[in-house]
């Protein structure tokens, strides 16, 4: 009796880290760690939806976005929200310095349009996940060395935390 106490005991020891890492956030189809690390550092940039930025940032973002009603977009989000109350915008980023897949990572769920050369840039790939809390969707484009305009909609918060780089 003490033994099979003793075993189930170390099965539940065992078992218990299990199932905290087991939040979703290694469950992506690509490894967002490095955009997780991003994310929680505590002296991100903050700018307003409509910016221009002079250079691309090297860590993570916050976007003060704008009520639904009143965001303004480079073109109309390809995509109509869900809700009627939702935030969204858009920021301007110069041109990239080579062409590539770039990875775009967003904090809460929203929908993102990429614009290069007046034309909404395509994915490659995406991944999303509910249950990671911080991270909520990456997607990867092929974008060209010019400037690119990212627009988020359908975003419940006013605000929202971005990544975006080239894939490593």
């Amino acid at each position: 009796m003490l033994r099979s106490g003793l075993i189930a005991l170390a099965l539940i020891a065992l078992l218990a880290p299990a199932a905290a890492a087991d939040d979703g956030c290694e469950k992506f189809a690509w490894p967002l760690a490095r955009e997780r690390a991003a994310f929680a550092e505590t002296d991100k940039t903050t700018i307003a939806a409509g910016e221009t930025l002079a250079a691309m940032p090297a860590g993570a973002l916050v976007i003060r976005l704008q009520p639904g009603a009143q965001a303004s977009f480079e073109m109309p989000p390809e995509r109509k929200p869900r809700t009627e109350r939702w935030h969204g915008g858009m920021v301007r980023f110069p041109a990239l310095a080579k062409a590539g897949i770039y990875q775009i990572t967003l904090s809460d769920d929203g929908w993102i349009d990429v614009i290069q050369n007046g034309r909404y840039a395509r994915s490659v790939g995406s991944t999303g996940r509910g249950d990671c809390p911080g991270v909520r969707k990456s997607v990867r484009l092929d974008l060209d060395a010019t400037p690119v305009v990212l627009q988020v909609s359908g975003v419940a918060p006013d605000t929202i935390t971005v990544t975006i780089g080239p894939v490593q």
